[in-house]
């Protein structure tokens, strides 16, 4: 029996590997015999490799049973350093099923053979990629979720500035331990005033960075705490960063509260609901600020409440109240008592849109 399920997904991963292009077969084969397992894993859970346009790489993509893609929530992911795309399908894949997503992991690293500066695709052949993948399945614009790890994350802000000046596909993403470093040629021409002053205007941003990060400058939180600062000053909104002092490079993907709370914030981008009126924002008032036991909070809006969550300083989802239709004036209160102290995060649903606050508990 073990024989013949071994054999199957020999077969299967012979397959996948002959349907390949020359150049991105050989890239497969690197990945095969990195680590065979990953790849096997892929193919059992129904992913599908792709070769690129240019026959010069591949991605892995999958899509829950039954899902019609292109209605389909999608994470478009990069790997890191040296890294292959099935590790990071991987990665996802668990979460992603959970909350109804499907992936799409580009291999950008072209491998051991490749000599610097030419051991990953440029950003016109990444966003040519993704421009394909995406295209391949007639995803709107307007949809997707990019996550960048490492030196993915370091190009993530250069992806979605090439995506704005094309199809404009992604309406968040997920920079996670890769700063942008600003000696970078296209970000220095994007601080030069190339693309004007807000470049990033509209988007919306979720960072990750831990605390343990070997290389803080680079990929640890003062370089995501710069990049903050970096893309905010260019237009965009960072609406989401979690900063686990505990955390190593890789902290994210270790920490499935982490991927959920990211992926919620993603939804409801991808259900539209993520823009606010800064005019609602200023409109609420929490009060005591700092707080000990409860906190009250104001909505005068004209629009119904759908819920309220409760984030900490680090991401993690502390608590989801679940509340009945509220008109306009409305006053809220609820127990902290239970609560740590620390920097917490209020998301409040309504029917337009998400409106996000922050207090202290004491």
């Amino acid at each position: 029996m073990k024989k013949t399920i071994l054999f199957f997904l020999l077969a299967l991963t012979s397959l996948t590997k002959a349907q390949l292009p020359t150049v991105a077969q050989a890239l497969w084969q690197e990945a095969w015999l990195n680590d065979s397992n990953a790849v096997m894993t892929c193919n059992a859970i129904g992913a599908q490799t792709i070769a690129t346009p240019d026959g010069n790489s591949f991605y892995v993509k999958w899509f829950p049973n039954g899902a019609t893609p292109a209605n389909t929530p999608v994470i478009v992911t990069l790997h890191g350093s040296n890294g292959f795309a099935f590790h990071e399908l991987i990665n996802w894949h668990n979460q992603a099923q959970l909350h109804g997503c499907g992936i799409i992991s580009l291999q950008w690293y072209r491998g051991q053979n490749a000599v610097q500066p030419y051991d990953y695709f440029d950003d016109s052949a990444l966003h040519n990629f993704i421009d394909s993948a995406l295209t391949a399945i007639n995803y709107p614009s307007g949809k997707a979720f990019l996550h960048g790890f490492s030196r993915g994350s370091a190009r993530s802000y250069g992806i979605i500035l090439n995506d704005i000046l094309a199809n404009n596909y992604f309406c968040t993403v997920l920079s996670n331990a890769g700063g942008a470093n600003p000696l970078y040629p296209l970000y220095a021409q994007i601080d030069s005033g190339n693309f004007g002053a807000n470049v990033y205007a509209g988007k919306h941003w979720a960072m990750f960075c831990g605390g343990q990060d070997p290389t803080p400058t680079i990929s640890g939180c003062p370089a995501m705490n710069d990049s903050k600062t970096w893309v905010e000053a260019k237009g965009a909104t960072v609406d989401f960063f979690i900063q686990d002092p505990a955390a190593d490079h890789d902290g994210f993907h270790f920490v499935p509260a982490y991927i959920d709370s990211v992926l919620n914030y993603y939804l409801a981008c991808y259900s539209g609901t993520i823009s606010v009126k800064e005019e609602s924002l200023q409109e609420i008032v929490l009060f005591p600020n700092p707080t000990n036991d409860q906190l009250s909070i104001q909505i005068p809006l004209k629009e119904k409440i759908e819920s309220i969550i409760i984030y900490n300083s680090i991401g993690q989802l502390v608590e989801k109240i679940k509340i009945e239709t509220v008109n306009k004036n409305t006053e809220f209160t609820f127990s902290t008592a239970n609560y740590k102290s620390g920097i917490y995060y209020l998301l409040i649903k309504t029917e337009t849109g998400i409106l996000k606050k922050s207090f202290v508990k004491e």
